[in-house]
């Protein structure tokens, strides 16, 4: 387990939003293991295309792994993320998932005012009215964040106009210090001390084109440092239609041994994104984007496998390996 520093915390014993829910998911002898993916289902049927909108196939990848826990990083449903479009297009191939999703928020659900269609299609299991959760899959620690709050606000085409993305005027304010989903963090990873940790969230702070780090770095980076303080050890991100992994590094992006490793993984099945090179590939050991597939890891006691895995009839790609929890 990575150093943490000191924190001072008042304990919130109440109940809350963001209330740690109990993992339905394998307790057993066995490490677990967890299929991750984000940037999914098109508002089209994938037989309407000859190669995007394979969001069928990358559901039948998830369903041969027989993962524990199926993380979902955001843009699950395109263009707006409406409730009709869920039910029409990303329901039809995982609706069987959905006692194993854990799904994190991203900048297309908000495209709906208020979000309405993902929180109604999920429920309890986005956590509303803020998104962010927390529970515990083996011995590992796993934090769901909101990181579409970081802007603060999010474009609504249809209006023309700014539009707050929660229905809590309280919440819409950003992740930095202060913040409800910033102060909540700080609280669950002192009080949740595990040998490894791993959050999930849409947007990634490193490999993000044309930025070297992120799409709007000075809101993201705060929740980001925040993460590395804490120890926690890998960080799944999706945003960027490609596949990357990064080698640890600091929240500055300066490499660090003992720092987080960030997946980016929007591979979900909707449209492919071109692999950004210059500053925004510094520091990235494996990355591609000419195949769908979906990120599986098995966490260990200690440690963590990870292995991209092609949905079906997907051009061949390999990236496998084992790291450490520092």
């Amino acid at each position: 387990m990575r150093r943490r520093s000191i924190l001072v915390v008042v304990l919130v014993v109440a109940a809350s939003c963001a209330e740690r829910p109990s993992s339905e998911a394998g307790q057993g002898a066995e490490a677990p293991v967890i299929a991750a993916v984000g940037d999914i289902a098109c508002n089209s049927l994938p037989s309407e295309h000859a190669r995007r909108c394979r969001y069928d196939q990358v559901a039948e990848a998830i369903r041969t792994l027989s993962p524990d826990a199926y993380l979902v990083l955001g843009d699950i449903q395109y263009l707006h993320g409406s409730l009709e479009d869920l039910r029409a297009y990303y329901d039809r191939y995982f609706a069987d998932l959905m006692p194993i999703t854990y799904p994190a928020i991203g900048n297309h659900e908000t495209y709906t005012l208020y979000a309405e269609g993902y929180y109604e299609y999920f429920g309890e299991r986005a956590h509303p009215p803020g998104g962010w959760y927390s529970f515990d899959l083996g011995s590992w620690h796993l934090v769901a964040l909101n990181s579409q709050l970081c802007k603060g606000s999010t474009w609504t085409p249809e209006l023309g106009q700014r539009a707050p993305i929660t229905r809590s005027p309280a919440i819409d304010r950003g992740c930095g210090p202060g913040t409800p989903e910033y102060e909540w963090l700080k609280r669950d990873l002192v009080t949740h001390p595990a040998a490894c940790t791993l959050a999930f969230l849409h947007h990634p702070l490193f490999g993000a084109a044309p930025y070297p780090q992120g799409v709007f770095l000075h809101q993201l980076q705060p929740l980001y440092e925040l993460l590395d303080t804490q120890g926690v050890d890998v960080v799944l991100a999706g945003h960027e239609h490609n596949y990357q992994r990064f080698a640890p590094m600091d929240a500055f992006g300066r490499p660090d041994p003992n720092g987080l490793r960030q997946f980016v993984v929007g591979t979900g099945g909707s449209t492919y994104g071109e692999l950004p090179g210059g500053a925004a590939a510094d520091h990235r050991e494996a990355g591609q984007d000419r195949s769908f597939g979906v990120l599986s890891m098995t966490l260990g006691e200690g440690g963590y496998d990870w292995a991209f895995v092609v949905a079906p009839g997907e051009r061949t790609y390999e990236d496998a390996g084992h790291a450490d929890c520092v």
